[in-house]
Parts: structure tokens; sequence; C-alpha cells
């Protein structure tokens, strides 16, 4: 697997071209556990689905919102609150939440604590999305009861079975898959924003002038039943 400085060597690195829909917001609320533990679910997201995510810090205590800003497909929230049930889902209105503090009743380590939340987080995009639950035994959309239900699930994010449903949620929300292509591609395709380094900038101007140059050896074919 190449490094980020080959990938940037060999093919200008990756980029994304300009999205006009909307984003899936995580809300982090609370600050029981990492920032690090929610960018990792959105990163996820991103890995299983390529769509996009944006998320926003608040102090814990700030009033949890549960109307969607105009930029927004979907809101999933983390919160810390006593009393809560762990995951609140209205798919009609578009939001989720986590509660941090139910996860947290049985007094679990910071590690198991963070799983949690994770596999919790996972849980809430899927059914927010219109994804259903799993046949697999250990997958973490298996109907979960119990805190020691979801510290059975062996993995932090579902299997692809509920990806197609996701997709078809996600779009009529307003959300669609963003596709990262190489530089040197974006570069051929004609939308790449502007050089931001060396390696850049030679692929730019390599493909420019293989556009200007044109085809230096052009293939001619006779067309079909014209007289020699």
């Amino acid at each position: 697997m190449l490094t980020p400085e080959q990938q940037m060597e060999k093919f200008g690195g990756f980029v994304e071209p300009a999205y006009s829909g909307k984003f899936l917001y995580f809300m982090d609320l609370q600050g029981r556990i990492p920032a690090s533990a929610v960018e990792w679910v959105t990163e996820q997201v991103r890995i299983a689905l390529s769509l996009p995510t944006r998320i926003e810090r608040k102090a814990t205590g700030t009033q949890i919102p549960t109307t969607l800003s105009p930029d927004a497909g979907g809101m999933i929230s983390v919160v810390d609150i006593d009393g809560e049930p762990s995951l609140l889902v209205a798919p009609d209105n578009g939001w989720a939440r986590v509660n941090v503090a139910a996860l947290a009743v049985d007094g679990a380590s910071a590690e198991v604590l963070e799983a949690r939340v994770k596999k919790e987080l996972w849980r809430a995009f899927v059914i927010l999305f219109g994804g259903g639950n799993s046949l697999n035994d250990f997958d973490v959309m298996r109907p979960i009861r119990t805190l020691k239900d979801l510290d059975a699930c062996k993995t932090l994010v579902s299997s692809p079975e509920p990806f197609n449903a996701m997709l078809n949620g996600a779009k009529a929300a307003g959300i669609t898959p963003v596709r990262r292509t190489t530089y040197l591609n974006a570069v051929r395709l004609g939308w790449a924003p502007p050089p931001t380094n060396e390696y850049q900038k030679a692929m730019w101007e390599r493909v420019k002038a293989d556009k200007e140059r044109g085809p230096t050896n052009p293939i001619t074919i006779q067309p079909p039943n014209a007289k020699k």
C-alpha cells in the first residue's frame, strides 16, 4: 500500500469534485468520550458509503437541536443525559441521538465505553437511513436489548448488508456520495483544482501539453466497402 507521500508523487494524491448536496451532521454535545471517537465514525461513513459528513462540537448541556439546518440531510447527536435511553431515532424528522450516559451506567472502562458509543453511532446511522437488522449474530445491527448484547458485537460497524437501502435513504434526504479520484485523473477530466505542489504542477502541465499537441501518430482506418 502506498504511503501518502508516494501517492502524491505517483498521481498527485486524491481530490473530490465540488459538492452541492446536503451533509450528514454529527453534533458532539458531550465531553465524556474523546472527539476522536466521533471523528472515527464519520471517517467510516465516508469509507463505506462515500457520504459527506460534518462535525459540530458544542459544550455539554447545550440544547439538543431537533431541527435540521438547510444544508443537512440528517443529524446524529451525541449527548450525555441521565435517564434517557442509549439510542433515539426519528427518521421522519431526520435525526438520531446517542446517549453516552446510558452506555456508561454499569461503570464501563473508558475503552469499553468508547467502543459502545462507536457501535451505537453506527446503529443510529443505519436506522436513520432505512437499514434494518442483520441476520448475523455478531453484527452491530443484530437486535440489541442490553449492554451485554452490544458488547457481544464483534465489529464496530455493520456488514455491507444494509448499504443499498441506506444509500437510497440518503439520496432521498439529499445526501449523495462524493467520489474521490486521483489528481492526475481529475486533470485529465478537466475539473481538477489548481496544483498546490510540484507533483501536481508537473501533472497539470504534462496533461495540458498532451491535449494541446493532440495525437502524434493517428491511425487511419479504411471505411468498410471502400473502393481500393
